[in-house]
């Protein structure tokens, strides 16, 4: 497949991959894929396009898909695809399901389709992404199954108690998560400047540079120190790269189970995080939690005239407490934020 300009329209790199792997997989033999797929890891599945009915229908999906985040989120280059981070991908995702789903009134068998489509050319895109194509997560596109909590677990203390029960180890990385909102991949980057109460994860999505604060929750930083502890503790036998795929994740499928909760793997603890920070951050008086704005945006050694500018972006849109949580959480877009807190823009 031919290089995809980073400046070029998400729209022509989706069709052009489409009509890519319609390419590799017509006159080849489906069933032949399916048997390699089920020898290699016991599942039925071709990573090709084998008919001309359906490449069509699959062009026209993912068009579809890329008008919706050109509306949606104002994303129609490359550049501002390849920018979103697997976990944001899959929140667009989210999105656009529920949107065809409660405002366009799709069918589930014609939503089946947009799974099957985008699931198959984004996961191409971004294989990490076919993690998030859960059962739970279909099921919740096609047939409108309630999420839970707001894309969190449940009962996470449950969980946590189990999961203590299982693996210390297990235990500390998922109680980081929880505690500074960390992507699986950043937890293990946690440093924690204990002078200004706050924990910085260098060099995280897109090369951004994280900082959390904890200001207002100083007994939450106290814990986080002692999750890093054991973890750092870990980490002078085994790499996180072995911690991570050989047991984290097993244990935490394991403790989903001993919960009755379905595995929705480590991605609901971002949810629970932004959410619980919105929460405490609501409760401060409006000009703290404007001037808590300011501080951090002046830690990120943006210029006088640029804070004045988002200042006045987000108390026209009434987003102060919204913009600092999405600055914790480490987006480059407001939308994403907004839709980890349920919140549509005003």
């Amino acid at each position: 497949m031919g290089r995809v300009n980073r400046s070029g329209k998400v729209k022509h790199m989706l069709v052009s991959i489409t009509k890519f792997l319609f390419e590799k997989g017509k006159g080849t033999s489906k069933h032949e894929e399916f048997q390699r797929s089920y020898e290699k890891d016991e599942t039925r599945q071709t990573p090709y396009i084998h008919t001309y009915p359906t490449e069509n229908r699959y062009e026209k999906v993912v068009a579809k898909f890329a008008d919706f985040l050109k509306e949606e989120y104002d994303l129609k280059y490359v550049r501002d695809f390849k920018d979103l981070s697997t976990e944001e991908l899959y929140i667009c995702l989210d999105r656009y399901f529920e949107k065809q789903r409660e405002e366009e009134h799709l069918a589930a068998s014609t939503l089946k389709i947009h799974i099957s489509a985008l699931g198959k050319i984004l996961g191409t895109i971004r294989p990490s992404l076919r993690e998030y194509f859960t059962a739970e997560a279909r099921a919740r596109w096609r047939d409108g199954v309630e999420k839970g909590d707001n894309d969190r677990y449940n009962n996470p203390d449950k969980i946590i108690e189990n999961l203590h029960k299982i693996d210390k180890t297990s235990y500390a990385i998922a109680q980081i998560q929880r505690a500074c909102g960390a992507r699986i991949g950043d937890v293990k980057k946690l440093v924690l400047d204990e002078e200004n109460r706050r924990a910085y994860i260098p060099r995280s999505k897109g090369g951004r540079h994280r900082y959390i604060h904890y200001d207002h929750c100083p007994e939450e930083f106290q814990k986080l120190k002692e999750y890093k502890e054991i973890l750092d503790k870990a980490l002078q036998e085994r790499k996180f790269s072995e911690i991570r795929e050989e047991e984290y994740y097993k244990n935490l499928r394991k403790a989903c189970r001993m919960s009755n909760e379905p595995y929705k793997a480590s991605h609901p603890f971002r949810y629970e995080f932004a959410q619980e920070q919105y929460n405490l951050l609501k409760e401060l008086p409006e000009q703290e939690q404007e001037q808590y704005y300011r501080h951090i945006l002046r830690e990120w050694g943006r210029s006088e005239k640029d804070i004045e500018g988002k200042m006045r972006e987000v108390k026209e849109k009434d987003v102060v407490a919204e913009a600092i949580v999405s600055e914790f959480l480490g987006h480059s877009r407001l939308d994403i934020s907004l839709h980890y807190l349920k919140i549509r823009r005003k």
